[in-house]
């Protein structure tokens, strides 16, 4: 830990001078995330971090100095270190909430919240609120950054419906949000400090900025070859022969699936969590049931992010039943949307189970996290269900329930 110590005050030391060019709120949003590292040390991180500022000496680390004194206790405010005072000095902290949105759209609810500082600088927060196993919600991830993050909610089909509400009451949500989170993301830990100094600003006092602890991989459920069998059978039984997918169309989805894992792009871990791993040399049809039958059984939970780790453990076969019977047998148009999904399951008289009330949010923010495949692979488009999608995605949950959990052949698993 003193090793990483020592390497953050280097690099902070090296970047202070940018410091000076910046504005108050941005030399804000850099303290905050320069102070999360530094406690990730250890409890005497950040003391030790600002003693260091203070034997570097200069104008360059006096901004670091005054950053980090609006973000944390323990700078001496008459120390001379802190002289001389870059120009933003007396607009720290300076920012007040002039506006505050409630926006909802697929993929859950998110808090915005717009301020203004003492030299007319806005910046706008938005934390998404993830709903949490109680019913209630828990912090996702936090993004800071100027007004115009918000335009997208001024563009047709961006669908984003934004309601504006009192900030002081968004800001009692962020915060019981804050409460039950006992597993921070990274930028909400990077942007703790900054959050909790807005939020003051409107009346909560009580939080305390999360420090980064590293996510345990939790263990898959042991298969039980017969559950997955009568799903098997359950799903034969209610759509049949559902043919097979158009050559074309698996040819360019199996290219975008190509083309992520050379790119380390996100869509690659559902590959990386599938048997074997899939080898990309593959049949075009065997990559892409391997990404899409990983996102339903996966081989392994390790290449997944958090909230897919959590989504595939959130689904359990009778969810995935319910979708996808019931969007297929609508057929191509259908809307796959999260909450239409919850609605299919509701509805499928094959499954027995329905899902209550309270747990609708927490679903459809699972089959959402889990769905980020099927408009880039054509499985969807514009929230509704493709020709190609509606012939891959029972192959799919055949695939992920095969008995023998094997990789998939090049032919399609029949009925």
């Amino acid at each position: 830990m003193e090793d990483l110590l020592a390497s953050i005050i280097s690099d902070a030391l090296d970047q202070a001078a940018g410091l000076l060019e910046l504005d108050a709120i941005r030399a804000e949003v850099w303290a905050s995330d320069l102070t999360a590292l530094a406690a990730e040390t250890g409890p005497d991180g950040i003391s030790q971090l600002i003693a260091a500022l203070v034997d570097a000496g200069g104008p360059a680390a006096a901004a670091a100095l005054w950053a980090v004194h609006s973000m944390v206790d323990g700078v001496d405010p008459d120390n001379p270190a802190l002289e001389p005072a870059p120009a933003w000095v007396d607009d720290l902290r300076s920012s007040t909430c002039e506006a505050a949105w409630l926006l909802e759209e697929r993929r859950g609810v998110s808090a915005a919240l717009r301020f203004v500082d003492r030299a007319d600088d806005r910046h706008v927060v938005i934390v998404d609120l993830v709903p949490a196993g109680d019913g209630g919600e828990k912090i996702g991830e936090v993004a800071v950054g100027p007004p115009d993050l918000l335009d997208a909610l001024d563009e047709p089909g961006s669908g984003i419906a934004a309601t504006e509400v009192a900030p002081p009451e968004l800001a009692k949500r962020i915060a019981r949000a804050g409460r039950s989170t006992s597993e921070p993301t990274s930028s909400y830990v990077a942007n703790a400090r900054l959050l909790l100094a807005r939020l003051s600003s409107l009346g909560i006092d009580d939080l305390e900025a999360p420090i980064w602890i590293e996510p345990e991989v939790p263990e898959l459920p042991a298969p039980d070859p017969d559950a997955d069998a009568w799903a098997v059978q359950v799903l034969d039984q209610a759509l049949g022969d559902t043919g097979t997918p158009g050559p074309e169309a698996v040819a360019a989805a199996a290219a975008v699936l190509r083309t992520a894992a050379g790119s380390n792009d996100r869509l690659a871990q559902w590959l990386a969590a599938s048997e074997g791993p899939i080898d990309l040399d593959e049949p075009d049809l065997v990559v892409v049931l391997s990404a899409l039958a990983a996102a339903i059984s996966p081989a392994r939970l390790a290449p997944l992010a958090a909230d897919a780790r959590r989504a595939v453990l959130e689904l359990e076969w009778a969810d995935w039943l319910g979708a996808v019977i019931g969007i297929v047998r609508a057929g191509a148009g259908v809307s796959v949307d999260p909450d239409g999904l919850v609605d299919q399951i509701n509805r499928c008289q094959e499954v027995t189970s329905t899902i209550p009330k309270a747990d609708r949010g927490r679903v459809a923010w699972a089959f959402e996290v889990i769905a980020e495949t099927w408009e880039p692979l054509g499985i969807a488009v514009d929230d509704t269900l493709t020709e190609f999608g509606s012939r891959v995605l029972p192959l799919a949950l055949r695939t992920a329930w095969s008995a023998k959990r094997q990789k998939p052949g090049a032919e399609a698993p029949g009925p």
